[in-house]
């Protein structure tokens, strides 16, 4: 067991943190305790592999190489609570070689460490860059489409804790992220970690509360005095997520792929610019292009010029096809 020990002050600067980078290594990780037959992110991952790039294969690699986990390093530390993947790429390529070094120690030496942590270690900056380049690839081909309604449901998830906490105190809402994390009066998160154990002082500094759509059935803790320590939790169940969508909508995302589901999705909200599809997809210009290029020729939206710019709005049978196809996740 984990006892993080919180202050005055570390009641006051606790918060919430969207991670998009969290949710890249949680997507994309096929062993740990979150991951499972029919889970959120195995469900994912089956829609998405076929579009993974060949620039992210260092990048699965790394995330991986262990059943345990990443390195420390791998998990962004920064102030800001609404950051960007950019942001936490950029901090990846900052990280000091001394710091590669010893959390690729913790995996093991020689022969017991794994070849992907071995070479990353070797590699140096080098490395990291590829390992940035490969995420950034990665969710740009996969988990960019999905981005903003897994976003939502993150955010309503937060609210709804926010209230717990204004209610009833921010104890009572750090007793109900998990059932193993346990709130003491006297200012303590047990956290039930397998057989780890120790006792951590937070320091002033708080604890970030990373929710993630992709765990789902245990916590993750990086604790410690050299940086902030954060809790990994899984989102309460959305009433209408993947989970629970109709084998037709799988069937949407089989055909058209999840990315071009997601063009469509976006497409049928109302309608926009290939300019526009792009920035509410967080893809580039040209990649809203082709996808809605693909949807066109299959007779789902229909393009017409107004002056300058290009327009793309929904055909009936792309109206038709979305009513038997509901969203993964409910709009906000």
């Amino acid at each position: 067991m984990i006892a993080l020990r919180f202050g005055v002050a570390d009641l006051a600067r606790t918060r919430f943190v969207i991670s998009p980078l969290d949710h890249l290594m949680a997507g994309s990780a096929r062993s740990g305790v979150h991951q499972g037959s029919g889970s959120r992110s195995e469900r994912w991952w089956r829609d998405v592999r076929r579009h993974v790039p060949h620039r992210a294969v260092r990048f699965l690699d790394v995330v991986n190489a262990s059943p345990i986990g990443v390195p420390d390093f791998m998990v962004a530390d920064l102030d800001d609570v609404r950051r960007q993947l950019t942001d936490e790429l950029d901090a990846l390529l900052a990280v000091p070689q001394q710091a590669v070094e010893e959390d690729v120690a913790m995996f093991g030496s020689g022969p017991e460490l794994p070849a992907a942590l071995a070479r990353l270690r070797e590699d140096g900056s080098r490395g990291l860059r590829e390992v940035s380049d490969g995420a950034w690839a990665l969710f740009r081909s996969c988990l960019a489409p999905d981005w903003p309604d897994i976003r939502r449901a993150l955010e309503a998830d937060i609210a709804a804790r926010a209230r717990t906490a204004a209610r009833s105190g921010i104890g009572e809402m750090l007793d109900s992220l998990h059932p193993k994390a346990v709130w003491r009066d006297e200012g303590v998160l047990e956290c039930t970690l397998g057989e780890l154990e120790g006792s951590y002082e937070l320091g002033g500094r708080g604890l970030e509360l990373r929710p993630n759509y992709f765990v789902e059935r245990s916590i993750g803790l990086l604790a410690g005095p050299d940086r902030q320590s954060l809790l990994l939790h899984p989102i309460a169940t959305p009433t209408a997520g993947p989970a629970a969508r109709t084998p037709a909508a799988a069937g949407l995302a089989a055909v058209l792929g999840p990315a071009r589901a997601r063009v469509l999705r976006t497409i049928a909200r109302s309608a926009c610019s290939t300019t526009e599809l792009a920035q509410r997809l967080g893809v580039t210009p040209p990649s809203a292009s082709a996808h809605a290029a693909a949807l066109r020729t299959a007779g789902l939206i229909a393009t017409r010029r107004e002056g300058k710019q290009v327009r793309h709005t929904l055909t009936d049978v792309g109206h038709d096809l979305l009513l038997d196809n509901p969203p993964l996740l409910p709009p906000a």
